[in-house]
């Protein structure tokens, strides 16, 4: 019943959509003045022009234009008024006609009365100036200089010229925007003819205009902004170099989060954790990711090469996560709501924040062109290198007069001999990836239609042999103004990757990462002169061969389609009733194949050689949204009350399938699973996921002096156990802008708000957690179905979260410099476990609320402009945060989880600890737990950002993340210490005779606990935009701009961290095993040369 009215209302919003479409090729001066006057008189009398254009101006909430000569002293009767339900256009028409008037529509809701034989020359000028540099007096381009009132502009060229024609005689308030400089506003006067004007831009550390989601179907500047949101524009996202993924580029810019990696494998994979630890693993641990409001898939899909390569669990796959698919380049901005405070509005969905990423979108004006070019090359970051061999250590690693030893000392000897000693992870890893990226833009439009058109293509190579990543999009974003009532927004984009990840990661004998670990530099492994590899007498698997003839190929179609409409049901001076309808689907289709061929070294030693799993998954989203929004004010004009009401529907629907089939005992060279001698389904699911939501919300706004705000929304969704029953979470905020109020005279401050927010949010579990399942078998020889062991608390509650966040925000005169600090405390409550019951029960364990756990945490930011002067500027930002957990309440026993076991390191689930706490053996008999060796959260974290612009034309940027105190599980040093090639292998650091690799297995779990702090230089880059007079002279004016650059992504690494990166993860996205490395692909440097023009 709930799938069969979502899909009524699904389809009831695009049947609007297409009749809101097919009535654009209708549009015309008539239709576009559809409105119906509700002006009512006594038609017995007369009435002046002056007063009947200024009823229609209140009640219909537009602006008319005219010289007072053309109507003074003319009255009309209002007999001859069309009757109030009659088209305004043709009303208007008859009101005019007999003085030889006429009327024509300059955007937005501005009409001129003109006389009809000067109506294309009388009252209209042109407004063209410069945007000029303070600090530099150099021209800026890409500044957006526009007239509000008016809803009309146009964007600074290469040379900072801009020109808004027609432009009707009068007063106006003249506005120009561009990220990091303050907004300029200065109230100018149109005159007939030309109007020249130069505008002086000058830095800003404050964005006080910048325009922050507060609600479902509202915005609020970020002067008055309650909460401590974090936004990243396109220029902070792609300007300075090219990102591989989104979630890549965000890595140390955002105050608040905690980010690793999977691998550094072609295409990303990144966990997210937004202001600490949200489930103990029960839910998802990622954020909620929106895009252009579209609630989007952002799930590691499985590909069966857990299967294939022997590994452990498909939660080892080194997969990525798919907000790998979009593209940065066409990214405007992107918000990051860390908590509950802020994200309470979102409900169910939002106990690990939310971030909501706006695509670039067309603006009136001149059609503009982009083209960009990016090419360069990958290389590893950080070698760890290998010990030196001799025979004695061949001795000792292998022992002493054993057949190994002595067959080992023979390929020492003869590699020594010969001149072929091997150093493994410089042929597999020394490699340099070639890396491309190609982006072209058309964007453009007038008042009533903006378009933006791209198209990009992404070819990255890894730094190990057959590995890449290839991505090719396509988008189309569409706003239209159908009429004054109805305004229209559609965003398109297909998406086609292929990613070739490679074998890494904690892959038994499918790791090629683990085969360097066990390989001595005197093993043989290169092709004789035929081509064919011997094997590899170390390890199961020879890496080489691997790499060249293995496959592990994912290829994912995606379809993202947003549509929205605004409808203006009502307007009448102050008040405005709008109703908000905004509906997207997000598409996926993933193919995949994970292939080892029969003549590998280990599949020969299978009793069926050969092995191939296919996995064909489909993910569809589709998300609806119905929203009222009442503005209105209230109070004087010297004490106003700005009061914004909201009301709507939301729902959501999750639908997932996954097969897969495996075929092993091969034909040679085939692949298909029906040339296989043993044939099975090797896994297949259906998921499907019902939300729906109801929300109201209430903004209140005292003349930008104080804000408050209360909110609420009720969610139900199939992931709950009581599917039925509608959870309460509610939200209040309240801003004061202290420097606003008429008592306050320092003028050094430009910005001191005081802000406090509360909010809850839930975190659904993830699907069968909250489910008894009936598992298939035999019953005495037939078929049947049995119950599992494992229960459910029939009064189970879905875990939420509640967030107190307290901030003041301050920012100098003249926007030198700003401060935003911010203090929250987030508990997540009713943490579903799964707790052990007596087996008399003839169950095994029971899912039930058995925890509680505290997140708390301090976040800085201080944004400065140290040096403005001319010629030269120097924007910085210094960030710091910290966050600290601890379980609160623990109703089930203490245990250990993750990782591979107290001997080697795991995570300790204690009331009064950190739920990332590692330890391991021994035990401590005292405190009856396992040795406590860290937490793999860090103590705190610390980035710096800059940006210089010297010498008119140059740009220099760079970007410095700092993490500290964070320890790692490091394993690879487990599986080197076993084959002898760890780095420190032969140091003997206690003098006792021993070397470290034969010392440390008395140290217990210990010995693989790692300081993982690291400094690391993430962005570098430099830039020279030629001068416009340059293009003028040589192109005419048809290449507007043109910029050349070269930069480095994750250009340097200083850490004491015993392997290639502290930030990697062996297991993803989990909850709180992401501390643990085993042989994950090395990260990798890029270097990028980059070329845009501008059109």
């Amino acid at each position: 019943m709930m799938k069969k009215r979502y899909t009524v209302l699904l389809s009831l919003f695009f049947v609007t959509a297409m009749l809101v479409q097919g009535s654009i090729a209708q549009s015309n001066d008539s239709e576009i003045l559809s409105l119906r006057n509700s002006l009512q008189y006594d038609t017995s009398q007369s009435i002046s022009l002056e007063e009947i254009l200024n009823n229609i101006e209140e009640d219909r909430n537009i602006v008319f234009l005219y010289d007072v000569e053309l109507i003074e002293g003319k009255t009309v009767s209002l007999s001859s008024i069309r009757e109030p339900e009659r088209d305004l256009g043709l009303q208007l028409a008859s009101i005019l006609r007999p003085f030889d008037l006429s009327y024509e529509r300059k955007g937005g809701r501005s009409y001129i009365i003109v006389s009809k034989d000067k109506k294309q020359q009388a009252l209209e000028g042109i407004l063209q100036g410069t945007v000029i540099d303070g600090p530099t007096g150099e021209p800026m381009p890409g500044v957006n200089v526009f007239i509000p009132e008016l809803n009309i502009g146009a964007a600074s060229d290469a040379e900072g010229t801009f020109e808004i024609s027609d432009v009707p005689e009068g007063t106006y308030m003249l506005r120009a925007t561009f990220v990091g400089y303050e907004t300029y506003e200065e109230e100018i006067e149109i005159s007939e003819g030309d109007n020249t004007i130069e505008i002086v831009m000058n830095p800003s550390a404050m964005q006080l205009d910048e325009v922050v989601v507060s609600g479902l179907a509202s915005s609020v500047k970020r002067e008055n902004l309650a909460n401590s949101v974090t936004k990243i524009n396109a220029d902070e996202l792609t300007g300075n170099t090219t990102p591989a993924t989104v979630d890549g580029a965000l890595q140390g810019k955002v105050v608040g989060t905690n980010m690793t990696s999977s691998g550094g494998a072609p295409g990303g994979g990144v966990d997210i954790k937004l202001r600490g630890i949200s489930t103990l693993g029960a839910g998802s641990s990622q954020p909620l990711i929106i895009v252009d409001g579209i609630y989007i898939n952002n799930d590691e899909l499985e590909t069966g090469v857990s299967a294939v390569s022997a590994q452990q669990a498909a939660s080892q796959d080194d997969g990525a996560n798919r907000l790998a698919d979009l593209n940065p380049d066409e990214i405007e901005s992107i918000e990051i709501l860390k908590g509950p405070s802020a994200a309470a509005i979102y409900g169910a969905r939002a106990n690990a924040g939310v971030v909501i990423i706006e695509t670039k979108r067309g603006s009136g004006g001149a059609t503009r062109v982009s083209f960009s070019q990016d090419v360069g090359y990958s290389s590893i970051l950080n070698k760890i290198g290998a010990a030196s061999w001799s025979e004695d250590k061949i001795d000792l690693v292998y022992g002493a007069g054993s057949s190994a030893a002595q067959s080992a000392k023979q390929m020492y000897n003869d590699a020594v001999a010969n001149g072929t000693l091997r150093d493994y992870e410089e042929l597999i890893f020394g490699r340099e990836g070639a890396q491309v990226n190609t982006q072209i833009s058309v964007s453009g439009g007038d008042a009533q239609t903006q378009f933006y058109v791209s198209g990009a293509f992404k070819d990255e190579n890894g730094i190990i042999e057959n590995t890449g990543f290839d991505r090719y999009s396509l988008r189309a974003n569409i706003d239209h103004q159908l009429n004054e009532n109805i305004d229209i927004s559609s965003s398109t984009n297909y998406i086609n990757t292929e990613t070739n990840r490679g074998w890494t990661g904690n892959g038994g004998v499918g790791s090629v990462v683990q085969a360097v670990a066990f390989t001595p530099p005197f093993a043989q492994l290169l092709p004789d002169e035929n081509g064919d590899y011997p094997d590899n007498p170390f390890f199961q698997m020879n890496p080489l061969e691997l790499i060249e003839y293995g496959v592990n190929r994912q290829e994912v179609n995606r379809f993202l389609q947003s549509l929205s409409a605004n409808f203006k049901l009502y307007s009448s001076g102050a008040h405005t009733l709008n109703f908000n309808l905004d509906g997207g689907v997000d598409f996926m289709n993933s193919n995949t194949m994970a292939y080892m061929p029969p003549f590998l070294q280990y599949q020969q030693s299978q009793a069926n050689p050969g092995d191939v799993i296919h996995s064909a998954e489909k993910v569809l989203n589709i998300n609806l949204q119905a929203f009222l929004v009442y503005n209105t004010m209230v109070g004087s004009e010297d004490s106003p009350w700005n009061l914004t009401t909201q009301a709507g529907y939301t729902t959501y629907h999750n639908e997932r399938q996954l097969q897969q089939v495996r075929g092993r005992g091969l034909v040679p060279g085939q692949t298909n699973v029906e040339n296989a001698s043993l044939q099975e389904i090797y896994n297949q699911y259906f998921v499907d996921v019902t939300d729906v939501g109801y929300v109201a919300q209430q903004e209140v706004n005292w003349d930008d002096k104080v804000i408050g705000t209360v909110g609420a929304r009720f969610d139900k969704s199939t992931l709950n156990a009581d599917q039925d029953k509608y959870y309460f979470f509610p939200k209040a905020s309240m801003a004061v802008n202290i420097t606003n109020f008429e008592f306050w005279s320092a003028d050094i401050l430009e910005q001191f708000k005081l802000r406090a927010a509360y909010g809850e949010t839930g975190g659904l579990p993830n699907f069968g957690v909250t489910f008894e399942a009936l598992n298939s078998g035999l019953i005495s020889g037939n078929l049947g179905t049995f119950r599992s062991t494992r229960t459910i608390d029939p009064n189970l509650e879905p875990e939420t979260a509640q967030e107190l966040e307290v901030g003041v925000d301050l920012g100098l005169r003249g926007g030198r410099a700003s401060l935003e600090a911010t203090y929250y405390r987030k508990n997540v409550s009713d943490l579903i476990l799964d707790q052990e019951l007596p087996s008399s029960s003839g169950l095994q364990v029971m899912a039930t609320n058995a925890a509680d756990l505290q997140n708390e945490g301090i976040e800085l930011a201080l944004r400065t402009v140290p040096v403005q002067a001319n010629k030269f500027s120097w924007n910085s930002t210094v960030n710091w945060w910290k966050n600290t957990a601890e379980i609160t309440n623990l109703k089930v026993p203490s245990f250990t989880t993750g990782g591979f076991g107290a001997a080697l390191g795991t995570f300790y689930i204690a009331e009064g600890f950190s739920p990332t706490t590692i330890v391991g053996t021994p035990f401590d008999t005292e405190a009856g737990r396992f040795t406590v060796y860290g937490d793999s959260q860090p103590d705190y974290q610390m980035s710096w950002t800059n940006t210089i612009n010297f010498l008119n034309n140059w740009e220099f940027n760079f970007f410095w993340h700092y993490s500290h105190g964070q320890k790692v599980i490091n394993l690879r040093r487990f599986l080197a210490d076993n084959a002898g090639t760890t780095p420190d292998w032969n140091n003997d650091s206690n003098g006792d005779g021993t070397p470290d690799g034969l010392d440390r297995p008395g140290e217990g779990a210990g010995r693989f606990v790692a300081d993982a702090g690291y400094l690391k230089l993430r962005e570098l880059s430099l830039y020279y935009s030629v001068p416009a007079s340059f293009l003028e002279s040589y192109t005419g004016g048809t290449v507007k701009s043109v910029r050349l650059g070269a930069s480095g992504n994750n250009v340097l690494l200083f850490s004491d961290y015993p392997s290639y990166d502290p930030e990697v993860s062996e297991f993803g996205s989990s909850a709180i095993g992401t501390g643990v490395e085993v042989a994950a692909y090395p990260s990798a440097r890029k270097i990028m040369f980059h070329l845009k023009l501008d059109f």
